[in-house]
């Protein structure tokens, strides 16, 4: 049996701080997944259809999970969506005891814009341990805005939209800019940035970050920018960096089985 709850308020910035909860109910409080969703930052949901199919495979292996929305980017630039994130953090912590889960055991997931959130939450809330993860799963993420229209062409795979540096790209609304205007607000919005911001060999999370080749959107350069990234930084008890030959941007590998089971896998290790 699933215990739901739907549209708890996390924050009162937004009408987009709320999140739904899914928890099994079972001898033990079980570990919590926090979904976020992807949609290029500014489109998407937490029920949207494609989180609904790893929502499933979350709950089957037993995890709680929990699903959040935040402030799109065309009603908030960054770093209002990682305050989001920090804010639903710390709520569902503040709720473990009364919703029967595990705030002890909490680890954050998403494809795409949800990726890059994932990781940058993995990252920065690493600092201390009241918020540390126990791990994080990045698939498909942008990490380096200034580097992703290069990265994507070296592919040589055709793109499936306009360059990452237009004023109207995902990546410029993001930051409030056109990215080559304000490379310092397009670094600062990546997720590796925050690692300097760590003391070296700082604790971090289990991280697994996993890529398709033949990604029309993101190219998979960007995942091993943050691998190379955060195995330098060191820290982190398991690392590790997936890239499939036919995956796409939310096709091909990442519409098997398999994919999920890798991550289930990888949870159920980083729970331990």
């Amino acid at each position: 049996m699933i215990a739901s709850r739907h549209d708890l308020r996390y924050a009162e910035l937004s009408e987009r701080n709320v999140l739904d909860l899914d928890v099994p109910r079972s001898a033990a409080k079980p570990p919590l997944v926090v979904y976020i969703h992807g949609g290029a930052f500014r489109f998407g949901d937490k029920r949207d259809g494609y989180g609904e199919r790893h929502l499933r495979g979350l709950l089957d292996a037993g995890f709680a999970v929990a699903t959040v929305n935040y402030r799109y980017s065309t009603q908030a630039i960054w770093p209002a969506q990682l305050d989001d994130l920090a804010d639903a953090f710390a709520y569902l912590r503040s709720k473990a005891d009364e919703f029967l889960f595990d705030g002890g055991r909490v680890a954050s997931f998403g494809p795409s814009a949800g990726g890059h959130l994932s990781a940058s939450c993995g990252i920065a809330f690493a600092a201390s341990p009241q918020t540390r993860l126990a791990a994080c799963v990045a698939w498909y993420p942008a990490v380096d805005f200034l580097n992703m229209d290069a990265d994507i062409e070296a592919t040589g795979v055709a793109r499936a939209t306009g360059r990452n540096d237009a004023p109207d790209s995902p990546e410029s609304v993001l930051i409030g800019a056109p990215v080559l205007d304000r490379p310092d607000l397009a670094r600062a919005a990546g997720p590796m940035v925050r690692l300097a911001e760590l003391p070296p060999g700082a604790p971090l999370p289990p991280m697994l970050i996993m890529h398709g080749a033949m990604d029309a959107y993101i190219g998979a350069e960007q995942s091993r920018r943050l691998h190379r990234a955060l195995a330098a930084h060191g820290g982190s008890p398991r690392l590790e960096l997936e890239v499939s030959p036919d995956g796409t941007h939310g096709g091909g590998y990442f519409e098997r089985p398999e994919a999920m089971a890798k991550v289930v896998a990888f949870l159920k290790d980083s729970f331990q």
